[in-house]
This record gives structure tokens, C-alpha cells and sequence, in this order.
């Protein structure tokens, strides 16, 4: 069975019930990019969107920039970018990359994920997985079964929202709009002492 991408802006829509989202434009030309960049600080990232772009760091897709030259610069190169149809601007978040996902299991329905994210998640593997809807007492598990737990523990003082994440990923779990996904993947969930912010989402139906 094909699976239908929702496009981006939707997907932050739906997300941002569960979770923070940075400061973040979507411009598709020249006159939305001003605009945009007079409203956000710097750093920045700019990252190609379309419907038929998946994996952005695949395609070279996503670019840092530190100051308006630089950011135009990126624009004008992501733009042209094939399948590109508008470009997300989005404030920088330092923190701890983590994965959160959702997929209809054909046995058991929805399923939750957290694990370790970023660009190496698919090669780390550092995850747990449960049935939905979850409670507190699931999430604190199945951090808990993470090879990379410590760093939920204040790990060389790193400092993350636990409690925020740990409301957030039940609230997601319980949620009705799940009876209309087939898979939802935020990559990553970049987490600190502020809180837990979705900086790339892919929801499909």
C-alpha cells in the first residue's frame, strides 16, 4: 500500500499540539524569504521542501547559515533544488537530537518509538518501542531500555526537559488523530531545559 505524504506545513500544524516548534517561515520565493529573515535570529537553517523530498540530508537539502548573505545564498541554491517547492527557514535549537515515532502496526495498531536521533539514527538503532496509548510510567521504561539513557540522567550536565517529553509523548500517543496516520516521524526531536522542539517532521496517511 502507497503512503500519501502530508505536506510539511500540515505536518508542523499537527505536531506543534505535542510539542515546541522553533521560529520558522516557509518561503517560496524571494519576497517570502525577506520577509522571513528579518523576523528570525541567526543562526538559521534553510531546508528544501516538497512533497517527493524525504531525505533531505540525502539531497544536501538542508544548509546552515550564520548571517543574511550566507542565508540568501542557501536559498537561492535550495530553490533549485528538483522536486523543491518552498523553502523552511528555521531558528537554530541546540540540544539533544532524539527520534520520535509512530506507526499502524497491522497486529498491534499504533506503535511509539523514542530512541536516539539525528542523522545516524537509522545506523546507532537506539531505540524503544511500545503499544499506544502509553503512560508515564511506559515512557520512564522505555528510556530507561536506551543504550544512551545517562544522557537523560544529566550526563556530563546535559539538561533536558524530561518531564516535558515524557507528557508530550503520552499526550501524542493518546491522540485521535492517530486513526488517520499510518506513520509519523520526527527527526529530530531536539530537546533541552526549555523544552523538546520538532525541526523535522514526516507525517503520512
Amino acid at each position: 500500500m502507497k503512503l500519501e505524504k502530508i505536506p510539511e506545513e500540515k505536518a508542523f500544524e499537527i505536531i506543534k499540539k505535542f510539542f515546541k516548534i522553533p521560529k520558522q517561515y516557509f518561503c517560496k520565493n524571494e519576497k517570502d524569504f525577506n520577509k522571513a529573515i528579518e523576523k528570525i535570529k541567526f543562526p538559521v537553517y534553510l531546508k528544501a521542501i516538497g512533497k517527493k523530498i524525504i531525505h533531505k540530508t540525502e539531497l544536501k537539502a538542508v544548509i546552515l547559515a550564520n548571517n543574511k548573505e550566507e542565508s540568501f545564498n542557501a536559498f537561492k541554491k535550495l530553490i533549485k533544488i528538483k522536486n523543491c517547492e518552498k523553502v523552511l527557514v528555521q531558528e537554530a535549537v541546540k540540544g539533544i537530537e532524539l527520534i520520535v515515532g509512530v506507526k499502524q502496526d497491522q497486529t498491534f495498531g499504533h506503535v511509539i518509538v523514542l530512541g536516539l536521533g539525528g542523522i545516524f539514527a537509522e545506523i546507532i538503532k537506539d531505540f524503544s518501542m511500545r503499544i499506544c496509548p502509553v503512560t508515564k510510567s511506559d515512557v520512564e521504561e522505555m528510556i530507561s531500555e536506551l543504550k544512551g539513557k545517562k544522557i537523560f540522567e544529566g550526563y556530563r550536565n546535559i539538561k533536558i526537559n524530561k518531564n516535558e517529553l515524557i507528557q508530550s509523548i503520552c499526550k501524542l500517543s493518546r491522540s485521535n488523530i492517530l486513526k488517520n496516520i499510518k506513520e509519523m516521524d520526527i527527526n529530530p526531536l531536539i530537546c533541552n531545559e526549555k523544552g523538546c522542539f520538532a525541526v523535522d517532521v514526516r507525517i503520512f496517511k
